[in-house]
């Protein structure tokens, strides 16, 4: 597999979980989305990513920049396919970080269990 095709690949699954994201987030008024870009000036040569929360009634905001500095051995091609790849592994480890300081904070407050049962109960509130 080619750089063109893995980076179509690899755009396809960001853009997916953007709208899933998006999708999921309608019912609390928030949408996401991202921008990503080569940039190439003097005060710096490389990529940028950037991960955007639009939430209603205060429009949008940049909430994460990753910036990437460029090698001179690399075409925009590879370049964006690597970024790409260690947006999600970030991205990934930032969901994971946060669930098991979520399940820390749960395992140890039996109130908050309580709580959180009974709110899933009242309101009908799924996993998904």
């Amino acid at each position: 597999m080619g750089t063109t095709e893995k980076l179509l690949h690899i755009k396809e699954i960001i853009a997916r979980s953007f709208i899933n994201a998006s999708d999921k987030g309608m019912v609390h008024g928030l949408s996401f989305k991202y921008k990503s870009e080569g940039v190439d000036t003097e005060e710096f040569k490389g990529w940028i990513f950037q991960v955007i929360v639009g939430e209603a009634g205060y429009g949008e905001r940049t909430i994460q920049e990753f910036r990437y500095v460029r090698p001179n051995n690399i075409d925009a091609k590879n370049m964006e396919y690597l970024v790409l790849s260690e947006v999600i592994g970030e991205l990934t480890f930032g969901a994971l970080h946060t669930w098991y300081e979520v399940a820390k904070m749960l395992a140890g407050d039996k109130d908050l269990q309580k709580a959180i049962i009974h709110e899933t109960k009242e309101n009908n509130i799924t996993s998904n």
